[in-house]
């Protein structure tokens, strides 16, 4: 979506964010059950938006953010 979005400042801003998360990605990948927890929330995320439901988009976002942040907060 970025790609084709035609914003190059965001998607710069992005880039520059993503790089920074790489050792967030690594955190929470060596935590006990989260890859297997962030597979469900992003299956249930995707699914959502297969069936246009943008609550049950929004809330799987907001589900799977509420429990990054708790993996890393731990």
């Amino acid at each position: 979506m970025r790609d084709i979005s035609g914003q190059r400042p965001a998607v710069e801003l992005l880039e520059r964010l993503n790089a920074q998360l790489v050792r967030h990605r690594f955190q929470l990948a060596l935590r006990p059950g989260r890859p297997q927890r962030s597979l469900g929330e992003h299956l249930a995320l995707i699914e959502a938006i297969r069936a246009r439901d943008p609550e049950a988009a929004q809330a799987a976002a907001h589900a799977h953010l509420a429990g990054v942040i708790d993996a890393l907060g731990r």
